[in-house]
């Protein structure tokens, strides 16, 4: 008979746990392409005790980014789809579809904010 600890350790799939650790380096099917609208391509997911944003850009790829801003926490499932990437609806910082930051509107000029910025995201395929 499996222990409480052995079950726990085998059932809980949170992002810091051994079996969420171990499923993340596995493939997981989230939403099929056709669940995406065909006006507005962006759909807040949630897998393994975590949210997500799944979208598709204007080139037709597609990203899935940690749901919230890394800015201030805002909900990017309302964000923009523009400028080649999902931009935040609350402070406007824009990321592509491997998380990359490519602005960060209200910064000085010549600021390197956006190049130290990085929203984790999760690699692809379709």
């Amino acid at each position: 008979m499996m222990s409480s600890q052995q079950n726990d350790t085998i059932t809980r799939v949170g992002k810091d746990t051994p079996a969420g650790q171990l499923l993340r380096n596995y493939w997981q099917p989230v939403a099929l392409v056709e669940e995406l609208p065909a006006q507005r391509p962006v759909r807040a997911v949630r897998l393994m005790g975590q949210d997500f944003v799944v979208f598709k850009d204007e080139q037709g790829r597609y990203g899935m980014l940690d749901r919230d801003c890394p800015h201030r926490g805002a909900d990017l499932a309302a964000g923009r789809l523009e400028g080649g990437g999902l931009r935040c609806a609350f402070h406007g910082w824009l990321f592509d579809v491997n998380g990359s930051c490519l602005s960060t509107p209200g910064e000085p000029i010549g600021s390197t904010l956006c190049k130290k910025v990085r929203q984790s995201a999760a690699r692809q395929t379709r």
